[in-house]
């Protein structure tokens, strides 16, 4: 009796502890949108270039998640701004792009643009904005300087970006 008592008292411990990280609750909503390419340069849009902000953007995206921060799906209003406005539109319209992402289930929204003025940098720039009072909350900037097949700079670039946003939310869900 006293081993069988044991043993259940050991699978709910265990269950537990693998049940309560499922159960946590998020840092916050997100809607994140994927970095656009402001290229300034005299041959923009290259399609190596291309892919590192693809890759930055999917880095930056899955690192937010491993963070605890539930992303939600972009709404059609800020997908069909995205293809048809230039790279730089939500960016610097946050009142109209909180406007969009209005009743997504979000409570916050990120805007990124990478800006390459020049063949040597890229500055992926990030502004994570409450759509409830479309003001920014938080603005910051890395220097991106490497080759554009150099994946690893991307990455830990991504990440730190990724940890930036996932304290300040930290610090904004706490009050």
């Amino acid at each position: 009796m006293k081993s069988l008592i044991t043993r259940l008292i050991f699978t709910v411990c265990t269950t537990a502890m693998f049940a309560l990280p499922a159960q946590a609750e998020p840092i916050a909503k997100v809607m994140v949108l994927d970095y656009q390419l402001n290229d300034m340069t005299d041959l923009p849009n290259a399609p190596e270039e291309l892919e590192r902000i693809a890759y930055l953007s999917s880095t930056y995206k899955q690192r937010l998640a491993d963070n605890g921060v539930e992303l939600v799906p972009v709404n059609e209003a800020l997908k069909n701004a995205v293809a048809n406005q230039s790279p730089t539109y939500l960016f610097d319209n946050v009142p109209n792009a909180a406007k969009m992402a209005e009743g997504g289930g979000a409570d916050y929204l990120l805007i990124g643009v990478a800006l390459k003025p020049t063949y040597l940098f890229v500055y992926p720039r990030i502004l994570l904005v409450d759509i409830k009072t479309a003001e920014v909350v938080m603005a910051r900037a890395a220097q991106l300087e490497s080759s554009w097949s150099d994946q690893n700079t991307t990455r830990r670039t991504a990440e730190k970006l990724a940890d930036m946003v996932t304290e300040e939310l930290k610090v904004l869900t706490a009050n």
